[in-house]
């Protein structure tokens, strides 16, 4: 998974846009705060100019730049009900992007190596034994290319493990004994902390606006 979220530069956008519209969902387009704060997103005004005109058409904003070439052009842009529910949409979506991430990185931090490695060493007992039945029995004998693939394909499975197995005692382990508190000051805890306030700051800082458009 990608982070920070895919949705977090369209989030971005929307929350700035409604910050400032007025109360005709007008956008200030003159209002060179506003641009500042999208260059931060967008550094490339290309890449904005694009956005904003792929917004409008899918019908989230109103955005029309008029004017002849080399001249400043004149910008009409306004924000509309739609822009609200893209961006409860876009929240949404982050929101289960932070459930799916702590669980991934609950898994990651409570994996006990020990039983994979139990578990290979199990499933490689129980192929050698299938292998010497197999080289004992005529009729068995057709299924000992499948195990040696498999044998191979275990010997893969084991290097990983032993390469995990390495990361969970020098890395993840010690970040386990810390316990919660210690963790907080990993990179899990800033990932999902950047995730939060942002969502947060979306949600409470544009309330009021964002009531104004339902």
């Amino acid at each position: 998974m990608q982070l920070p979220s895919k949705y977090f530069q369209d989030i971005k956008l929307l929350q700035i846009l409604v910050k400032y519209s007025n109360s005709d969902l007008d956008i200030e387009v003159e209002n060179e705060n506003m641009w500042k704060e999208l260059n931060k997103i967008f550094p490339n005004n290309n890449l904005l100019e694009k956005r904003m005109y792929e917004l409008n058409n899918e019908g989230i904003i109103n955005y029309e730049e008029i004017g002849e070439e080399g001249f400043a052009p004149i910008i009409i842009a306004t924000i509309k009900k739609e822009t609200h529910f893209f961006l409860t949409e876009l929240i949404e979506k982050a929101e289960i992007e932070v459930i799916e991430t702590e669980t991934v990185l609950k898994d990651l931090l409570t994996f006990d190596p020990d039983v994979l490695t139990q578990n290979i060493e199990k499933a490689q007992n129980n192929l050698t034994s299938a292998k010497k039945e197999a080289e004992n029995n005529e009729l068995l004998k057709p299924i000992l290319k499948p195990i040696e693939q498999i044998e191979k394909h275990f010997k893969s499975v084991a290097a990983v493990s032993q390469i995990y197995d390495d990361v969970y005692k020098n890395i993840i382990r010690p970040i386990q004994k810390e316990g919660e508190a210690g963790v907080k000051q990993t990179v899990k805890w800033a990932i999902i902390s950047i995730i939060v306030s942002t969502i947060l700051s979306i949600i409470i800082g544009n309330w009021k606006s964002l009531y104004e458009l339902l």
